[in-house]
């Protein structure tokens, strides 16, 4: 998609609260609603035409350097005085994510797609449902129970409190992670935004094949296994030994498993069936030839060397195809749609930081240090890539003459992250 970014210097009215009128934009105008329907904080708007807020903090107007918004004991504090703090502690955060809104806003008017007011609102509904669902349990179950009695009153009673409630913990949440409205504001338009756009690229995405293969996988017989990995026979003939003299073999996996997100749980695995993806298919069939509590011989996939245990085989759901195949599908939509947006809001934010142009002084410097970080590690990670990389090659050539240990860290694995490891921290400008 063709992307054209201007020069960027304005946008510090959603922190510092200027009195400027919306912009034309439908966007700006609109007032975030939550699932109740009550209206939320009407988020703060930017005008590019305010010139006493948007000129650089050097440069100040007299406006900017008399206009007085407090006293303390009569002396008067003016906009200026607030102004330059700002620019310094958040101003370059908080003008990268406007940075990434507007070029989003860019390449929807190239491609004829609006956002409306109502979309935002279908935003903050899904964000808040994501972050607070496990939560309003209960009450969900409460309000479910009252539609289905048709009792409007108390319907809308409870679906107050859950208002109420999500707005509590939206606001825990932010002070938990240093974040202001405004910036929560701006990250609900953005990804409405990406939104639009990931729905139109997996419109027809999902087949029925596809959505018959999920069936298999959600509902089809499971295997729940643990593993250990090692990174060559010699670790394997070791841990073999140990579990042949009677220990444990999750206190082995915890001890000598190669993989760090599946040894600290003592090699479990979240449930898998014999169509999972992500999971070699070696390593899938031997799993599910094993008996429960039985102990695979080592299975060797790339560099990596692997013992599995089969714990336990879960029968296929009594479930039937037709009840659960539109389900399914708009649920694979959906995690379609998620990965859409992912993908294009770290594409945003590698354009912003190829194409913003910064004209503020003090901006401009942190700007450059933040890309002269990001371009060294990089080249440091590629460094380490190619430095493991060629330890596994060594390692390799030695195993086949005879058993080594390599010098280096082992190869990933390429087996999935078990269901209740910690999610890597998004790193993008506005992730949430």
């Amino acid at each position: 998609m063709k992307r054209v970014v201007g020069v960027i210097v304005a946008g510090a009215c959603l922190v510092y609260g200027c009195n400027s009128q919306p912009q034309s934009d439908a966007v700006h105008s609109q007032n975030l609603v939550t699932s109740s329907g009550a209206p939320a904080p009407t988020p703060p708007t930017r005008d590019n035409t305010s010139t006493a807020v948007n000129a650089p903090a050097g440069q100040q107007t007299p406006q900017t350097e008399t206009r007085i918004i407090a006293r303390v004991n009569g002396e008067p504090i003016t906009l200026h005085d607030l102004i330059d703090p700002l620019i310094a502690s958040r101003g370059l955060a908080l003008l990268l994510n406007i940075a990434q809104l507007d070029m989003a806003k860019q390449d929807a008017r190239e491609v004829h797609v609006t956002v409306s007011a109502e979309d935002i609102k279908n935003e903050q509904d899904i964000t808040l449902e994501k972050l607070f669902k496990d939560r309003d349990t209960k009450d969900q179950e409460r309000l479910t129970d009252a539609e289905n009695k048709m009792d409007t009153e108390r319907a809308n009673q409870i679906r107050a409190q859950i208002h109420d409630e999500r707005e509590k913990f939206l606001d825990e949440y932010l002070d938990q992670r240093n974040l202001s409205r405004a910036e929560y504001n701006l990250a609900i338009e953005l990804n409405a935004y990406l939104r639009k756009s990931a729905e139109i690229q997996s419109k027809g995405k999902i087949t029925d094949e596809m959505v018959e293969k999920q069936f298999g996988l959600e509902y089809g017989e499971t295997a729940k296994c643990r593993v250990i990995q090692c990174a060559n026979m010699q670790e394997i003939q070791t841990a073999q030994q140990r579990l042949k003299a009677g220990e444990d073999f999750a206190e082995v996996a915890r001890t000598m498993s190669r993989n760090a997100r599946t040894a600290p749980l003592g090699g479990e695995m979240p449930p898998f069936s014999l169509q999972t993806q992500g999971i070699p298919q070696e390593f899938r069939q031997l799993a599910f030839s094993l008996q429960p509590g039985q102990i695979s011989d080592p299975l060797v996939l790339g560099d990596s060397y692997y013992l599995i245990k089969l714990e336990q085989k879960f029968a296929p759901k009594a479930v039937k195809f037709a009840a659960v195949k539109e389900i399914l599908r708009k649920n694979m939509y959906d995690a379609l749609t998620d990965k859409i947006m992912s993908d294009l809001h770290e594409y945003l934010g590698q354009q912003v930081m190829q194409r913003l142009t910064i004209t503020e002084p003090l901006l401009a410097r942190q700007f450059e240090d933040l890309k002269a970080k990001k371009e060294g590690a990089i080249k440091e990670r590629q460094k380490m890539n190619e430095q493991w990389r060629k330890e596994r090659e060594a390692a390799a050539a030695a195993a086949s003459t005879q058993p080594a240990t390599p010098a280096g860290p082992p190869a990933p694995t390429t087996l999935p992250a078990p269901a209740n490891a910690p999610a890597t921290p998004a790193t993008r400008p506005g992730a949430l």
